[in-house]
């Protein structure tokens, strides 16, 4: 148990902890424009989801063909849609439509390759849930669970920052004043997104590190369909 809670409160940890009790008091604090689309939270949002993208890249290109090169994979679709989500599918690249008092608005109905959006979202999921059964997630993740080496500390506030984000998008008025919903919603995204990347770090670590050599080999034998 010791062991356990010393774990729980590394330097990251602590950190992604504090950024989430400092989110209220900076909502206040932060000017409006930075909270608008396209802002600077944004971006900060956008930079968090590519640190993911890399780190399983990455680690795909290290690790292959062991079971750990396909669990990265499985989550590359994955961040993938979630920067698409964020860019509004490249709207924000352009022009916004209007401006509102809280900001620009960019919607992707004016994108010519609108239409594809859906199927190839589709296809994405297809290609990350197949992936995940080729690399057994299930086993691996219980064998994480097994050595006692999840990271629920950071999974939490993964939950705790998606449930505080829902709370201001729904402008419940008895969570925060309406002027401060805004900039509360992408600040939790942004600790949100941090604290899902310290989440993958850490497994991906776990299961490379409890991948034996002989395991590695048994991979090599199979085709590596890439």
């Amino acid at each position: 148990m010791p062991s356990r809670l010393a774990a729980s409160a590394n330097p990251t940890n602590l950190l992604l902890l504090l950024a989430l009790f400092c989110c209220h008091p900076l909502s206040i604090l932060l000017p409006p424009s930075w909270a608008w689309e396209n802002g600077v939270i944004e971006d900060g949002d956008v930079i968090a989801l590519g640190i993911g993208f890399a780190w399983a890249f990455f680690t795909w290109l290290r690790a292959r063909p062991s079971q750990v090169a396909l669990l990265a994979r499985a989550v590359l679709p994955i961040w993938f849609i979630l920067i698409g989500r964020e860019l509004s599918w490249g709207a924000v690249l352009f022009a916004p439509d209007h401006m509102t008092p809280e900001g620009p608005v960019f919607t992707s109905h004016h994108l010519w390759y609108r239409p594809f959006v859906t199927p190839v979202l589709c296809a994405l999921f297809a290609w990350s849930g197949w992936s995940a059964w080729r690399c057994r997630l299930d086993k691996q993740l219980y064998a994480v669970l097994e050595r006692g080496r999840f990271p629920w500390m950071p999974m939490l506030i993964v939950l705790a920052a998606a449930l505080g984000s829902s709370c201001a998008e729904s402008h419940l008025s008895y969570c925060l004043a309406t002027l401060q919903n805004q900039r509360f919603e992408e600040l939790t995204e942004l600790v949100g997104y941090f604290a899902l990347v310290a989440v993958q770090a850490r497994v991906l670590r776990e299961c490379q590190g409890a991948t034996s050599p002989a395991v590695d080999a048994a991979a090599a034998l199979q085709p590596d369909v890439r």
